[in-house]
């Protein structure tokens, strides 16, 4: 059975002066590479205020990393907004996407209703994951570890 999990949580990495070697660039590509071989997959976007991540796989994978993440010194206040089984998945082409501020947020923040940015205490469940999906879905400059697709 296929589970979803999403949540946000307050960012308290500080920006770097150098966006290209970013702690969250190493780190997408580093966890979404360890994803893909325990077939998790999902989005993650932050801001300089929140983190929000939609994970999908395998109950048991999910809760596990999802265990992992909760521990994360790099955030904290986390918010589970849903967990649930599932009938598809939403990000079946990346193991782990990674979105951060561009013109796409500002288009999407004017769609979803947020008028000071990002901000997922004002969003249900179902707008948060769908934020997340449409933002790696449109983003030009995602930070993505793909799913390779069988010819």
């Amino acid at each position: 059975m296929l589970f979803r999990l999403a949540y946000y949580s307050t960012n308290l990495i500080k920006r770097p002066t150098n966006p290209a070697q970013s702690e969250l660039r190493k780190l997408v590509l580093s966890a979404g590479t360890k994803n893909r071989d325990r077939g998790i997959t999902g989005g993650l976007m932050f801001n300089r205020n929140y983190f929000a991540q939609v994970l999908e796989g395998d109950q048991t994978s999910v809760s596990d990393l999802f265990c992992r993440i909760a521990k994360d010194t790099r955030h904290r206040s986390i918010v589970i907004v849903h967990a649930s089984i599932v009938d598809g998945r939403m990000f079946e082409h990346w193991s782990m996407g990674l979105a951060e501020k561009t013109e796409t947020a500002e288009k999407l923040n004017s769609k979803f209703g947020l008028d000071n940015g990002f901000d997922p205490t004002k969003m249900t469940a179902s707008e948060l994951s769908n934020y997340v999906f449409e933002m790696i879905s449109l983003e030009d400059h995602l930070i993505t570890v793909p799913i390779s697709t069988p010819d």
